[in-house]
């Protein structure tokens, strides 16, 4: 073999990790299709943990410590003595991070059967054009399979729970990120979120109803609101979350709780009448807005935010186990969640966000290898702002 028209094998893995780095920079991970739009909307608003322990730490104020006191008498012109407290008003929510990776592998025998030559020679490294051609062939074909993929399985993995494991290799799912369905279940009642005990701390509970009231537990395997009954419970849950700690400002839903909308929201004869956001109407379908309906925008409108079709739920109804919430059996197809994106948060640790990587060659085999990795978890600072409820498709 030539060496002046042989790549060596050493530059090989330079040659694919430097590939690999500008394509990242050129092409991000954050510039997510909008048929993922729950990974669209947390990528957007991300913020980089730089702390190296092994949680990442949300402060959160847990109450205000009140010592107000009336005191004085005008008459008397007297005053009757004051007092003074000690206040520990913020508590800590700790979030375990998580790793993620995904790679990629080629052999010297397909890289060779690419129009690829490699060499070991130390003599001057004189790399083929033409085979730095066939090496950049190959590998935008695998940089773009390896990105599309690691958005597949990363943005399933923010609406589970961290039980479920998803994905191909080994994927545990003890090692997951806990996702949506994690810090806003159906039934929020108990569990532990950020090392905090929602039995006995109310205010870090999510809204929730599966059909037997706002917060009320019904069945384990609930059915929901039909659409003519779904409107007035999906103002009693926006007020709440409203109530603590403003107005949700992103609304998703799966196709049937988009089907019993619609026949609710058909109902009422002024949802023509009035524009999304006005203060009119509390829901209204823009017709305009629905004739035009492309991606995951629905047209329709509650309280002036779109509702946004995940395509996503779909794919989770059919995965093992993601419908069970907290216990609770709901078909992703069936909900709708209230969220409020300053409360929920993607925390990817500094310099670990979709970061190239290339492992060094093994002795035994003549393989080279690429991969990407990410290390992080999704937080909340607080949880009573966000909701779910669950409607029955017709």
């Amino acid at each position: 073999m030539a060496t002046n028209t042989a790549l060596h094998a050493d530059d090989i893995t330079q040659l694919g990790y430097v590939a690999l780095q500008n394509y990242l920079k050129n092409k991000p991970i954050d510039q997510v299709a909008t048929e993922r739009p729950l990974l669209k909307a947390l990528m957007a608003k991300k913020k980089p943990w730089g702390g190296g322990k092994e949680n990442i730490v949300e402060q959160i104020r847990t109450e205000y410590g009140n010592n107000f006191e009336w005191f004085g008498d005008s008459a008397l012109n007297t005053s009757s003595a004051v007092t003074y407290n000690t206040r520990d008003t913020v508590r800590q929510a700790y979030y375990p991070w998580n790793s993620a990776h995904d790679g990629f592998q080629f052999s010297e025998d397909y890289l060779l059967g690419n129009g690829i030559l490699i060499g070991d020679s130390q003599s001057p490294r004189n790399s083929s054009a033409a085979g730095l051609v066939q090496l950049t062939n190959v590998f935008n074909e695998a940089m773009e399979v390896l990105r599309l993929g690691f958005e597949k399985i990363l943005d399933q993995s923010l609406h589970l729970d961290g039980t479920i494991g998803v994905g191909g290799g080994t994927s545990l799912a003890n090692k997951a990120l806990n996702g949506l369905d994690f810090i806003v279940p159906f039934d929020s009642r108990t569990g532990t979120v950020g090392g905090i005990n929602r039995a006995t701390s109310s205010y870090w509970r999510n809204n929730f109803d599966t059909g037997s009231g706002l917060n009320t537990f019904g069945t384990t395997s609930p059915t929901g609101y039909a659409g003519s009954a779904l409107l007035a419970p999906m103002h009693t849950m926006w007020r709440e979350c409203q109530k603590n700690g403003g107005s949700p400002n992103f609304i998703l839903a799966g196709t049937d709780f988009i089907k019993s909308f619609e026949i609710a929201a058909d109902a009422k004869e002024s949802r023509y009448a009035v524009q999304p956001g006005t203060a009119q109407a509390p829901w209204n379908m823009d017709p305009s807005l629905e004739i035009k309906d492309s991606g995951t925008f629905t047209g329709l409108f509650f309280q002036g935010v779109p509702i946004i079709w995940d395509p996503v739920f779909e794919d989770l109804d059919g995965i093992t186990g993601a419908k069970v919430s907290n216990g609770l059996t709901v078909d992703w197809s069936k909900r709708c969640y209230f969220l409020n994106t300053n409360h929920l948060t993607l925390r990817p640790i500094q310099d670990n966000d979709m970061i190239a990587r290339k492992p060094p060659r093994e002795h035994t085999s003549y393989n080279y290898y690429w991969g990407m990795t990410w290390r992080g978890a999704m937080t909340a600072n607080r949880c009573n702002c966000h909701g779910v409820i669950m409607a029955t498709g017709a």
